[in-house]
C-alpha cells in the first residue's frame, strides 16, 4: 500500500472487500452436471459433506447457508487462494486426473454426495446479522 494511499483513505470505499489479512470466499457445492447441492441434509451427521468440507478446508469462520443454494461462506487466511480450496473440495471423495485436468465425480459422506463440481470465488461483499 502506498503511502498515500493511508493518507487519503483511497483503500476505504464502501461496497469494496478489502482482503489485507484474510480472504473471504463463496463456496457454492455443486455435482458434476453444476447443480447445487442442497446442504441443509448434509449438515446434522458425523462425516457428512459440509463437516468434510470444513475438515478439508479448514477456514478460520464459515457460515453455511438455510437454503437450497449450497453455498458456504468462508473467511481463510491470507495465503489461501479460491483455485486451491476449489480443488481440495472437488477431490474429496473423489480424484484428479492431472494430465486432462478432470474431476471424477465424487462419493461424500454417508449419503454419498457428488460435490466434484464445486466452485469457489472471491467475496465480493460480506454481511453481518
Amino acid at each position: 500500500m502506498a503511502y498515500s494511499d493511508r493518507i487519503h483513505g483511497l483503500r476505504n470505499l464502501a461496497g469494496t472487500v478489502y482482503s489485507d489479512n484474510a480472504k473471504c470466499f463463496l463456496i457454492t457445492v455443486k455435482n458434476t452436471g453444476g447443480t447445487a447441492i442442497d446442504l441443509r441434509a448434509e449438515d446434522d451427521l458425523v462425516d457428512e459433506a459440509v463437516e468434510q468440507i470444513v475438515k478439508e478446508i479448514n477456514p478460520l469462520g464459515f457460515f453455511v447457508t438455510d437454503s437450497a443454494a449450497g453455498t458456504i461462506m468462508g473467511i481463510f487466511d491470507v495465503s489461501s487462494s479460491a483455485a486451491d480450496v476449489q480443488h481440495r473440495i472437488r477431490t474429496i471423495g473423489g480424484d484428479w486426473n492431472r494430465d486432462t485436468n478432470v474431476y471424477s465425480v465424487s462419493s461424500v459422506g454417508p449419503n454419498a454426495v457428488d460435490i466434484s463440481g464445486t466452485t469457489v470465488t472471491a467475496a465480493t461483499s460480506i454481511v453481518f446479522a
